[in-house]
């Protein structure tokens, strides 16, 4: 085994992955259990299964969420928190589901997709975005750095903590998404002059890539990012923000 020297530097690492997807969406490739299995070779301590809302073409009925709580929170030693990746629509409305589908749901993510929000101008991008702050149904933004969906990111950054947002850093975004990579720096720079905490997610749609993050981490240490500004950088910081919204999720 190599030893690390005294001295060497100790670099971020995630403890969760809050952004996964099963083939409860079709366009995805694992199984519920086979993403569990991927957290677990990975040693992560969590996973939040956030699959699409219904209004995606290919997103599960809204009794998907409804039925969740039957998943076991704790399988193959990792637990497993329940959520939902929500299509942001023009004017910020999301997807058309009852309040009691969405019960079980400890997680939400709300991000734009062409195919429920065609790339429109900047303007209207903010004002959909600036909605979603005030939807108390939303945890945090999912993978904002999108170049198709250009914002007025320091306007919508330096309000996410009065709303109580978290800002996602998706790390499928460096490999397909063109300009990701400038963009989610840019925000990432914001994030950290505002002290906006922040998720960093693999968006993984198949369990091998569960936890591939490493392009958005070492973007991260490139900006000199605050690690306790990373939610899910620890299970003691990924249960205190837990804790803070009345979710004891490690403790069942």
């Amino acid at each position: 085994m190599e030893r690390i020297g005294r001295g060497a530097k100790k670099h971020m690492q995630i403890a969760a992955d809050l952004h996964t997807h099963t083939i409860a969406s079709t366009h995805a490739y694992s199984t519920l259990y086979e993403m569990v299995c991927g957290a677990k070779n990975k040693g992560f301590t969590a996973i939040a299964i956030t699959d699409h809302g219904p209004d995606m073409h290919d997103g599960p009925h809204e009794w998907h969420f409804s039925n969740l709580d039957i998943v076991p929170r704790v399988i193959e030693g990792v637990t497993v928190i329940r959520g939902i990746e929500f299509n942001i629509r023009p004017g910020g409305a999301l997807d058309n589901i009852s309040e009691k589908s969405l019960r079980p749901i400890e997680f939400a993510l709300a991000s734009f997709h062409e195919c429920c929000f065609a790339p429109s101008t900047r303007s209207a991008h903010t004002e959909a975005l600036e909605a979603v702050l005030h939807d108390p149904r939303v945890n945090a933004l999912g993978h904002p750095g999108n170049a198709l969906f250009d914002f007025d990111k320091e306007y919508i950054i330096s309000r996410c903590n009065d709303c109580g947002k978290l800002v996602e850093i998706n790390g499928n975004s460096f490999a397909i998404r063109k300009g990701s990579r400038e963009n989610c720096t840019e925000i990432a720079l914001l994030c950290k002059r505002y002290e906006v905490p922040i998720v960093v997610n693999s968006d993984s749609h198949i369990a091998y890539r569960v936890g591939h993050v490493d392009q958005a981490l070492r973007m991260l240490e490139e900006i000199g990012f605050p690690e306790e500004l990373v939610v899910n950088s620890s299970r003691t910081r990924l249960e205190a923000y837990f804790r803070g919204r009345g979710l004891h999720i490690f403790e069942e």
